[in-house]
């Protein structure tokens, strides 16, 4: 189910990681609930009780990047880590954009999810005098907030993604609506629940704003919409690593002998914990969703159904937006109520400004990862 964003921001998928822009064209995949346009600060990213089925996608490819014309920006992109799946495709995204549009761009990560590390690489960046456009998704919002300033006071563009408290940015750029992600997790796992027991959260860590975010969302949701099923007020961390996950979660259905749900918001989360529902030969009785890449959850999709879905969207095009925002502002383009950025689901996205004043821009990008359509999400390489 699709949704629109209306207002503003305490957006921040990720997901993640999942809406206020031109419709995904992903086979099969539904969208986050319809949105709530929430007040000044509610980006609407957290959906409102309606929901609309969305009509099943076409495959259309999205539009060749072509190069792009007049004086360009250097570009520095800085990821949360290197060497893991979702963030190596966001790179090789990047570097695609790059040699389509012929624009100079470098891309670093920390080796670790680390905010420290990835702060001391956005120094080096800023300092270093070569750059005219930082482009990043902050391990911890409020530990780049000085750096950015830093940036902007040297005329620096700076655009983010998963951050959208952050003040110190011209534009945090959603690839959806963050509350409406929040539901849409909970949608997905009261309809496995069959709407009804006891559930707990879990995410990366608690300083990763967007992911705390959409486990508060899917509360709220769950609280509005689902009355049978009970928040048992745990919130558990698996520092982004799903072997810890998977401890985690054999400790917790120890300890809540009635635990039937866990709705995870990190990559990790929903793969670590589905390991421990399968040995304990829980499937079918415990259920798991959180954001999650679907070569890190097919065998739990495809062979026996541990996992019914989970959910994600391209972080690959949202770089790739971010990039081409970055342009339109080096060029000196007015960025208006709406803006298109080129890349599928990013076509007519909403502008507005979150709570520090800093603009925000929400795409359309969420999406369900199922038995039906994960094989085609596997071809695309994620």
């Amino acid at each position: 189910m699709k949704k629109k964003i209306v207002s503003v921001l305490l957006t921040a998928v990720l997901a993640c990681g999942l809406a206020a822009c031109g419709g995904s064209s992903e086979p099969a995949a539904s969208s986050a609930p319809a949105a709530e346009a929430a007040a000044s600060s509610a980006a609407a990213e957290e959906e409102a009780p309606a929901e609309e089925e969305a009509a099943p996608a076409e495959e259309a490819p999205a539009e060749e990047t072509a190069p792009v014309e007049g004086e360009t920006p250097r570009i520095a992109f800085v990821g949360k880590v290197e060497g893991q799946p979702w963030w190596d495709h966001v790179q090789a995204s990047v570097m695609e954009w790059k040699d389509a549009t012929g624009v100079d761009v470098v891309y670093q990560a920390p080796a670790e999810v680390d905010a420290a590390a990835q702060v001391q690489i956005i120094t080096d960046l800023v300092n270093q005098g070569e750059i005219d456009a930082l482009l990043f998704s902050p391990n911890d919002p409020d530990a780049c907030e000085a750096i950015c300033k830093q940036a902007r006071d040297q005329g620096i563009i700076v655009i983010a993604t998963e951050a959208s408290g952050m003040e110190n940015v011209d534009y945090d750029i959603e690839a959806f609506d963050e509350k409406g992600l929040g539901a849409f997790l909970m949608d997905e796992l009261a309809a496995q629940m069959g709407e009804e027991g006891e559930y707990v959260t879990m995410v990366g860590s608690l300083t990763m704003e967007s992911q705390n975010n959409w486990a508060d969302a899917a509360i709220a949701r769950q609280q509005e919409a689902y009355p049978n099923m009970t928040y048992l007020d745990e919130r558990v961390v698996d520092d982004s690593d799903a072997d810890i996950a998977y401890n985690k979660t054999k400790e917790l259905i120890q300890k809540y002998p009635d635990l039937k749900g866990i709705l995870g918001t990190g990559s990790f989360d929903a793969p670590g914990a589905a390991r421990a529902i399968r040995e304990m030969g829980l499937t079918g009785q415990v259920f798991a969703i959180s954001v999650a890449m679907p070569s890190e959850v097919a065998d739990y999709i495809k062979e026996d159904g541990t996992l019914q879905s989970v959910a994600l969207w391209d972080a690959g095009i949202t770089a790739k937006s971010m990039c081409n925002l970055a342009v339109k502002m080096f060029q000196g383009e007015e960025i208006g109520e709406t803006v298109d950025l080129t890349e599928e689901g990013y076509t007519e996205c909403a502008v507005t400004t979150n709570e520090a004043g800093a603009g925000l821009v929400v795409g359309d990008g969420q999406i369900a990862i199922n038995a039906e359509n994960i094989d085609y999400w596997l071809e695309v390489g994620l």
